[in-house]
């Protein structure tokens, strides 16, 4: 004869919450959003968690750094465009440092058009992948799964994976 506790339902309940959350396509996997639009970094940050992702947003390259050295994202997602620091000059300054500081963390490139020569400077600077906004959901959570196993794999490199919404 099997008694019922109270807390047998609640721990099993529990159970298959992990269970269900360990079959989010991101579980596990950390992201830094750089966004200085707060819409488009609430937007992403939405996505991300939606498919297990744990995900830190902020607004500015002074704060990312700070993150980068507190939490050591798997992967970073950095707007082109943003006033002071922008988003070329905030990777090219993440690949100075060591990597403990997260200058070897993949870098993808949040941008709303990207011409030829804009390819070229974001794999110079050190992105290895970039997105075009307004980013396609699927699209995103593959570049991260994609830039997260590669962190795991082997140290940034100047690959660049194009990719288009």
């Amino acid at each position: 004869m099997h008694l019922h506790h109270a807390g047998d339902s609640e721990s099993e309940s529990d159970r298959e919450l992990v269970l269900a959350a360990a079959r989010l396509p991101l579980y596990g996997h950390h992201v830094l959003v750089l966004d200085d639009d707060e819409a488009a970094r609430e937007a992403l940050k939405a996505v991300l968690e939606a498919e297990g992702a744990e995900v830190i947003a902020v607004g500015t390259a002074a704060e990312a750094y700070f993150e980068l050295e507190q939490s050591s994202p798997d992967v970073v997602i950095a707007d082109i465009g943003m006033p002071v620091v922008d988003g070329f000059t905030f990777v090219e300054q993440l690949r100075q440092k060591p990597a403990e500081a997260g200058g070897q963390t993949p870098v993808a490139a949040l941008t709303g058009y990207m011409a030829g020569e804009d390819q070229e400077h974001a794999k110079r600077a050190g992105f290895q992948a970039y997105l075009l906004k307004p980013v396609d959901p699927a699209e995103l959570i593959q570049t991260v799964r994609t830039l997260a196993s590669a962190r795991h794999c082997a140290p940034a490199s100047d690959s660049i994976e194009v990719s288009h919404a």
